[in-house]
């Protein structure tokens, strides 16, 4: 049995147990049982197994959390795409020291796979309206002895941090059922409830430095621009990029979706011109390095 096997059932053991014993849901006794406030349990894990092992483990751990769940709003973002948006952020930032906030960042499956790839001591920031995963979050980070700022809040409400380098998410689905905090936005829907896409694409600009870049996971529909959505862009920001995300990770065409990248009006970060790519499956790196090369090419013509 492989270490990440071992490590998968020993978890997942404890975690049935807590569960059946306190008769409570899959995801909240995970949660519960990483805190690991035994120093045994906690050294047992971190003195036997690498990070890289843990953080492989914690994403199955969520996967099987999720899927008892069966809730739309409990997704987790495939891990091939947090790597995507590092590749990203590395792109354009090479060696900075940044800051990065994620706005509904769930499990926290886009900093799992930022982390290995950003500069030491940048400053991080996860954003989550649910107790659960902010609690789940605070725990993996701590075992992966990774410095993460958790606010537990709706991320469409003000935050309390400073503009950013960079504001990542994958946009939740659906609706935000908060209409009176809706109307704080111009993207807001005219009538009933408003469309999160929308509202978090308003929301990550806004806390964008002049030279800080959104880089959003969107619904591929939101190239089809409505009225509303072309006098915001026209007002407030630019679509610097939309790059298309490998069909092979959704279920089927229509789910597919798009990395954005926008900016500021004010910007000087990204050149003008609109960069339009389609990421290759990653098992053709050849395509990917093409794909990394272009999108320097492009940054290069600024």
């Amino acid at each position: 049995m492989s270490n990440i096997e071992q490590l998968f059932y020993k978890i997942d053991s404890e975690v049935e147990k807590e569960k059946n014993d306190k008769k409570e849901n899959y995801l909240t006794a995970l949660a519960n049982y990483l805190e690991l406030h035994e120093d045994k349990k906690y050294f047992e894990i971190v003195d036997n197994y690498t990070k890289e092992e843990i953080k492989k483990v914690y994403q199955f751990l969520v996967l099987k959390a999720v899927k008892e769940l069966q809730n739309i709003n409990y997704n987790v973002t495939p891990e091939i795409i947090g790597l995507y948006i590092a590749n990203i952020i590395e792109v354009i930032f090479g060696d900075e020291k940044i800051k990065i906030t994620d706005l509904a960042s769930g499990s926290g499956t886009l900093f799992l796979s930022l982390t290995d790839k950003i500069k030491e001591n940048s400053k991080l920031v996860s954003v989550d309206v649910d107790y659960s995963y902010a609690k789940l979050q605070q725990n993996i980070f701590n075992l992966l002895e990774q410095e993460v700022e958790i606010l537990n809040q709706d991320a469409l409400k003000p935050l309390n941090i400073p503009f950013q380098d960079v504001v990542i998410s994958d946009t939740p689905f659906g609706y935000y059922t908060d209409e009176d905090n809706s109307l704080n936005f111009e993207l807001c829907s005219s009538e009933g409830y408003s469309i999160n896409t929308l509202l978090f694409l308003e929301q990550a600009t806004n806390y964008l430095k002049d030279d800080g870049v959104a880089i959003l996971v969107l619904p591929k529909d939101i190239m089809n621009f409505d009225e509303n959505i072309k006098k915001f862009i026209e007002k407030k920001i630019n679509f610097n990029a939309f790059i298309m995300l490998p069909e092979e990770l959704f279920k089927n065409k229509e789910q597919q979706k798009v990395i954005v990248l926008a900016t500021k009006k004010q910007q000087n970060i990204l050149p003008k011109q609109v960069f339009l790519a389609e990421i290759p499956a990653y098992q053709n790196k050849k395509g990917y390095i093409s794909f990394l090369e272009n999108m320097k090419n492009w940054l290069d013509s600024k």
